[in-house]
């Protein structure tokens, strides 16, 4: 099981999300302006099947629905508004906020007041000047009480005032300091001149959501609704790097055995997303495409239910961390397919402080048996009448129930018995919401780029919030609480340390390992990179980049 969260843990959705194939398709040629089109869409009859050379052409599975930054929940719909959308800043491989739309702000009043200085060289793809009233209307859309997207988002938003004194200034003031607010200003920004007629109720029903208009590198071109092709040109008055390609179009395909037989035969250049189980299978596109893993944000964890006696005593965990043999579960449960880790702040952050919990079983012995847990005659350890035996809860996730199984052996080498419960996605993610398992193997995925764990760990969350696992440690509590109160990087850096040590020495639940993502591009294109991804869109920073070395 996995749950979500997309623009840090304020806006965690409670979500089984079960990595489907993402993406949506590369478009065929759309250069040319003999093509007839009524209102944007393209009528396949008269589309040329031509590709003109530097177009590149992705495939993905999944269709287009919401081309509207607010609105996209499909990974289709989150790559193609990432090209065509820009925030008022943008994140880079380390978690560093930088700017896009706004070149610069000042942070004030203790970190409650955001001044956010915009370009004055920014234009909508239609050629209307990009203004302050922009933003206003975007956050005053999400602030709506009729906003249909995400309720967490919006409730987020609700709290912030907003000011535009002029068309170069916006002026964010929080009700509190709250230093991961930053991580919530790469949101797309909407057109005011093209959606002021909408109510807020009425947004999915536009006809934009399918026509967008953005200011990202790339403008939207055309939508084949036959063969579920879109494609996208560069936009020539884009205010920052240029893309060298001369569009990107996406594909559609049923599955993804289906679009990576089309890399091999050259149909396509690239595909969008290789799920786990289908890498064996990309061995066809070995001679024309490589394939790329980056770590996506987020990780897996075995959580324990810290209300059950068994582990209420830090020795027990102690000593089931170090019997875990992360490079094991990796290795034999996933495959090679992930990354070992320890820590719930990722390794590609700028506050990530290394821990280590080494693989040891003859230690976890030690720690055992001086805490009283005895050997019973069937192997498994009692101290007080109480058996050291739990239940491990998953998902039926092949990878995360050979993981899971993995877990149970290594913890009865060392004299715990373990029961693996495997259960649906949903009735798993139930279970894990409302505390009624003794351990679970689960998760994050899409974390912010703002390392802020409050959400997860922090003891006002135990209960009823998101720390699943119940602790609470008065210690841990203030480093998180330091680490929302301040913008400076370098105590917030500090902070989160404290609290990584802590979580290392306590023990409140193990992270595990680090997921990967890939996707695939032809050899015939360089500048294609692999750094850490906050969401899959996130492997076209580089798109300015990238070109064709030899005819596509």
């Amino acid at each position: 099981m996995r749950f979500l969260s997309r623009t840090g843990w304020l806006a965690v959705l409670l979500a089984v999300l079960i990595v489907a194939a993402i993406g949506l398709g590369a478009v065929a040629a759309y250069q040319k302006r003999s093509l007839s089109t009524v209102s944007g869409i393209i009528n396949p009859a008269t589309a040329t099947p031509a590709v003109p050379r530097g177009i590149y052409r992705e495939a993905v599975v999944g269709t287009p629905t919401m081309l509207n930054p607010l609105l996209a929940t499909n990974p289709v719909d989150r790559d193609l508004s990432a090209l065509i959308y820009s925030g008022l800043t943008r994140t880079d491989a380390r978690g560093v906020i930088t700017s896009d739309l706004a070149k610069s702000w000042t942070i004030e009043q203790d970190g409650r007041r955001y001044v956010f200085a915009l370009r004055d060289d920014v234009t909508w793809h239609d050629g209307q000047p990009f203004t302050a009233r922009d933003v206003l209307f975007t956050i005053r859309m999400m602030q709506d009480p009729a906003f249909p997207g995400s309720p967490v988002l919006a409730d987020f938003w609700r709290s912030v005032a907003v000011e535009t004194p002029d068309e170069r200034t916006v002026i964010c003031t929080l009700p509190k300091t709250f230093a991961p607010f930053l991580a919530y200003t790469g949101i797309g920004i909407l057109p005011e001149h093209a959606l002021a007629a909408v109510k807020a109720g009425d947004l999915p029903n536009t006809a934009f959501n399918l026509q967008p208009i953005g200011t990202g590198p790339f403008a939207f071109e055309g939508l084949d609704t036959t063969r579920v092709e879109v494609a996208l040109k560069p936009y020539a008055r884009y205010y920052a790097d240029k893309a060298q390609l001369l569009g990107v179009v996406f594909r559609a395909y049923p599955n993804t055995p289906a679009a990576l037989q089309a890399v091999a035969q050259g149909d396509v250049d690239g595909i969008g997303y290789i799920p786990a189980r289908n890498l064996p299978q990309a061995g066809i596109i070995g001679g024309t495409a490589d394939v790329y893993g980056p770590s996506l944000a987020g990780y897996t964890a075995l959580f324990f239910n810290l209300k059950l006696p068994v582990f209420a005593e830090r020795e027990v965990r102690q000593a089931l961390a170090l019997a875990t043999n992360r490079e094991a579960l990796v290795r034999d449960g996933l495959q090679g397919w992930g990354t070992a880790g320890t820590s719930p702040i990722l390794p590609s952050s700028w506050a990530y402080a290394a821990q280590s919990w080494p693989s040891d079983a003859a230690r976890a012995v030690q720690i055992l048996d001086g805490a009283g847990w005895k050997a019973g005659a069937d192997g498994v350890r009692q101290k007080n009448g109480q058996a050291l035996a739990f239940q491990l809860l998953t998902d039926n996730d092949p990878a995360r129930a050979a993981v899971a199984n993995l877990l149970a052996q290594q913890y009865g080498a060392v004299g715990a018995k373990v029961t693996v419960v495997v259960r649906s996605p949903e009735e798993a993610t139930q279970l894990v919401a409302t505390r009624r398992y003794e351990t679970a193997l689960s998760g994050w995925e899409g974390l912010a780029a703002d390392p802020d764990p409050y959400q997860g760990w922090h003891s006002s969350q135990a209960e009823t919030g998101y720390n699943f696992a119940n602790w609470s440690n008065q210690q841990a509590d203030q480093a998180l609480e330091e680490g929302r109160l301040t913008t400076d990087q370098a105590k917030r850096k500090a902070a989160y340390a404290t609290f990584q040590q802590l979580f290392a020495t306590e023990v409140p639940s193990l992270v595990l390992y680090y997921p990967q993502y890939h996707f695939a591009v032809s050899k015939k294109l360089t500048g294609v990179t692999a750094d850490p991804l906050d969401t899959p869109a996130d492997r076209f920073r580089t798109i300015a980049d990238w070109r064709f070395v030899a005819a596509p």
